[in-house]
């Protein structure tokens, strides 16, 4: 199926081999965070605070009042963050939504705040790119890497997450994020919560490098530089990929997760998987349409 085709499907259509939950959850939407100029952060609550299982990196299928397809959104918060162990902590779902006015589900969650703060949703989680990885032994893995480009970081950022949350970051981790930023636009998503992981764990351990494109100028970012954090300002290279996986004869013990757009995604899977000491079932990948 070509690209073109595939993007033009619904997103009921488009998954609906992957795996999914037999049963809908309700949830209601409890607060709205404007996280860039084009993506809101919205944070669901589980109905009579119910608990809400799923593994880092799944999608929700989202039906929304009035709409006869449900929209399909990365949950971008942590297991954790949906059962805390703390029962004095309020449990939530965290989605990003980009600002998208021809998907009629996206449309719907960026209306104005008045208008649908407090609303009921049902949704259902699905979604087979997950943290652990499937099928590889996790008392072998020594490094992750994750790829992410543009809001492909959302699987991303909820494993990572997951990671420093459970205290089980492996030996080694590298993150390699390509955004672009316009001229107006200045944030980038989730890099506040990337360089906190970084900060809090011991030096080495996670290296997060950033790669910008676009109009904007990254100088406003460079002050936020650090040991754990590079900035530069072009595209990711297939040698950046291939750095990080660290030596051939150390691959046996690194795994790789990569998503973003669909032909970024293609090329780069292929890069890594045919990299001197790779696994094919070592480079895991998601795409975004």
């Amino acid at each position: 199926m070509s690209a073109h085709v595939r993007s033009s499907l619904s997103h009921e259509e488009r998954t609906a081999q992957e795996p999914r939950e037999n049963g809908v959850q309700l949830v209601t939407l409890s607060q709205i965070e404007q996280a860039t100029r084009d993506v809101r952060l919205l944070r669901l609550v589980p109905y009579n605070n119910q608990p809400f299982r799923f593994m880092p990196g799944q999608w929700l299928d989202v039906h929304v009042p009035g709409l006869p397809k449900a929209g399909g959104f990365t949950i971008t918060s942590t297991p954790q963050d949906a059962n805390p162990i703390d029962n004095h902590l309020n449990r939530y779902i965290e989605l990003a939504i980009q600002k998208s006015p021809r998907n009629p589900p996206a449309a719907w969650l960026w209306q104005a705040e008045e208008a649908i703060l407090g609303s009921r949703l049902l949704v259902r989680v699905g979604g087979g790119f997950v943290w652990p990885p499937p099928k590889v032994d996790q008392a072998t893995i020594k490094k992750v890497v994750f790829v992410a480009g543009g809001v492909g970081i959302n699987p991303l950022i909820s494993m990572v997450s997951h990671l420093h949350q459970t205290n089980r970051l492996p030996q080694e981790v590298q993150f390699i994020y390509a955004t672009r930023l316009s001229e107006s636009e200045k944030h980038v998503l989730f890099l506040s919560r990337l360089q906190n992981i970084a900060q809090s764990i011991r030096p080495g351990q996670f290296q997060l490098q950033l790669y910008i494109t676009g109009g904007g100028s990254p100088s406003s970012l460079r002050s936020r530089s650090t040991a754990q954090t590079s900035m530069q300002q072009r595209r990711i290279s297939h040698i950046d990929l291939v750095d990080a996986l660290g030596t051939p004869e150390d691959r046996a013990g690194v795994v790789c997760y990569v998503c973003g757009p669909p032909a970024m995604t293609d090329e780069f899977v292929q890069v890594l998987r045919h990299a001197d000491g790779m696994e094919e079932n070592r480079v895991l990948c998601e795409k975004w349409w």
